[in-house]
């Protein structure tokens, strides 16, 4: 009895490891992953003088369901 207590206790402590090792691993890995380049555009919309320009870099990044542009 008292080494089938061990057992699962044994066996939980090295799942419970396994899991918040992978919990770690997962969030290091998304948090150190961020695109830099591809947000950069984002960042750059609107900042022009002329409204047409102004305009058209927001709709060049609008979303499209298709994933293509309308035009």
């Amino acid at each position: 009895m008292i080494m089938n207590k061990s057992r699962r206790k044994t066996l939980a402590l090295i799942g419970g490891g396994f899991i918040v090792a992978a919990g770690v691993g997962t969030t290091a890995f998304v948090t150190t992953r961020r695109p830099h380049a591809a947000l950069a555009p984002w960042q750059n919309a609107g900042n022009y003088e002329d409204p047409r320009k102004n305009a058209l870099s927001y709709a060049i990044l609008a979303p499209n369901p298709h994933n293509l542009q309308p035009w």
